[in-house]
């Protein structure tokens, strides 16, 4: 899951202190509150269109989309990214949002229903800055992507992405909270209630949201042919199962692929239409490689661990707060207001652990991707570092009806790997040169590839390395969580 939606997550539920049972608000400051709600939401629409003529101005003059005017966009989408959940911050502590969807809206105590509403201020301030960019985002694309590009579109998907990754999560949280208030209301105050409530429910999630995706993203089953023959074979030789492989409808807007499902059963390969389209047979089955290696891996799994574990760390940061710096500032020139110490609690435990998330998470992950790098290159590659010739062991008419997976990367297979890579950094717009902190840039990913050409030791050293990671950060997490426990701050957090 992005990082912002899991913030936004943070800001809506995670520091939410309003009690049950509060006054209701009067009508009238209620249609105040939506409307200003909703003036927040189209004065971020309007920056966002600003923003997009100037983009769109500066490219026309320079006659192409430059590597410097992507670059700048992408620092101008992560400012909007942060503006995002600024605006939404201040609709729900500036506005009392919480306040108007329980008591003035009168649905506190609905399930489900309460939680959509309190989350649709960052929904609809997503479509407005994705509204507002669309522009920028057409101009800036390679051309053989962008020409069916339509507005409609592309907010329609947008739109179904976000709700196909909040949905899942708040069915199963609400549904959670049902059942223990009515089922087993006196174990709600008990010390493990709250760490194996949080356990099942992100199991729930991890087992049941490639379900939801599948209904709520525009998708199709990849119909039979060469390339879905292909990708079985690949799936064979690795021993890798799922449910289907999909064709992601994007409007040819987007290049990429993704994979969800920790369960064999509830799992699902997903390619974009650009990505078939653009992409050579043997490109996409590497392609298809990388995304089985991050099951192979355990990726998915691991990183629903990594987030059970940093809540043990939410409550060790939420819990010293409360006890070194609220008192501290209570004592000095906020001691008359509590709605200004709210706010620098939630702001100091939004910074610490965006930072934790940015720093270790993005650590992590940038690991896994090249984990998953390798296996995408296994996955074409014939074992022979030698080689070429190349046989291609993914054609099922070579005689070899299920040949083993490569042991070692052969250098065809790096090179079908990399040049997967370099085209959809170009047609998604990408420079090679680009820092994601998620996946790391483009170039260095193959210069990392390229040092394994003929060198097996290196990656086994890497692969060993990683290992010892997974091992150090579980231990970490544990111990935050006996740490929460230990102190107490379990119990202490709304």
């Amino acid at each position: 899951m992005p990082l912002t939606l899991l913030a936004a997550l943070f800001l809506a539920f995670g520091l939410d202190a309003m009690p049950a049972g509060a006054v209701s608000l009067p009508r009238t400051l209620v249609y105040w509150r939506l409307a200003e709600t909703l003036v927040s939401l189209l004065a971020l629409a309007f920056a966002a269109w600003c923003a997009s003529r100037v983009v769109s101005y500066r490219v026309r003059k320079a006659g192409e989309p430059t590597y410097r005017l992507r670059r700048g966009y992408v620092w101008l989408l992560r400012g909007f990214t942060v503006l995002n959940l600024g605006v939404y911050a201040a609709i729900l502590h500036f506005l009392g949002w919480r306040e108007v969807v329980r008591t003035g809206l009168g649905l506190e105590g609905w399930p489900l229903i309460e939680d959509v509403m309190i989350l649709l201020p960052y929904v609809l301030s997503e479509a407005a800055s994705t509204w507002g960019l669309f522009g920028a985002e057409r101009v800036l694309r390679s051309t053989r992507i962008a020409a069916d590009s339509q507005l409609r579109r592309h907010l329609v998907l947008k739109l179904r992405q976000t709700v196909g990754l909040l949905l899942p999560i708040l069915i199963v949280f609400s549904l959670g909270q049902v059942f223990s208030q009515q089922l087993l209301p006196a174990s709600a105050d008990r010390v493990w209630a709250q760490p194996l409530g949080l356990a099942s429910v992100g199991f729930l999630i991890l087992a049941g949201s490639p379900l939801f995706l599948r209904l709520a993203w525009p998708t199709r089953s990849l119909p039979q042919g060469p390339l879905r023959t292909r990708l079985e074979q690949v799936a064979r030789r690795v021993g890798f199962r799922c449910t289907d492989i999909l064709v992601w409808d994007t409007g040819h807007s987007l290049v990429n692929a993704g994979v969800t499902g920790s369960l064999p059963w509830f799992r699902y390969v997903l390619l974009t239409d650009s990505l078939i389209d653009n992409l050579n047979a043997h490109e996409v089955a590497a392609v298809f490689g990388h995304e089985i290696g991050h099951i192979a891996h355990r990726h998915l799994l691991y990183f629903g661990l990594f987030f059970l574990g940093t809540i043990g760390v939410f409550y060790v940061v939420n819990g010293a707060i409360d006890h070194h710096l609220i008192p501290g500032l209570s004592r000095t020139f906020v001691s008359q207001s509590s709605t200004l110490l709210g706010i620098v609690k939630a702001g100091a435990s939004l910074v610490v652990l965006a930072l934790y998330v940015l720093i270790v998470f993005g650590y992590l992950s940038r690991r896994f991707e090249r984990q998953a790098d390798i296996f995408g290159c296994r996955a074409v590659s014939c074992g022979d570092v030698g080689c070429p010739p190349h046989p291609d062991l993914n054609d099922d008419r070579n005689g070899a009806d299920e040949p083993a997976v490569a042991a070692t990367l052969c250098p065809v297979g790096i090179r079908t790997f990399v040049n997967a890579l370099t085209s959809v950094a170009t047609l998604n717009g990408i420079g090679r040169e680009a820092r994601s902190w998620r996946h790391g840039s483009i170039q260095r990913r193959i210069n990392f590839l390229e040092s394994l050409e003929g060198r097996p030791e290196v990656e086994r050293r890497f692969q060993s390395e990683v290992l010892r990671l997974r091992i150090v950060m579980a231990l970490v997490l544990s111990c935050a969580w006996c740490a929460a426990c230990a102190t107490g701050w379990l119990s202490g957090l709304n």
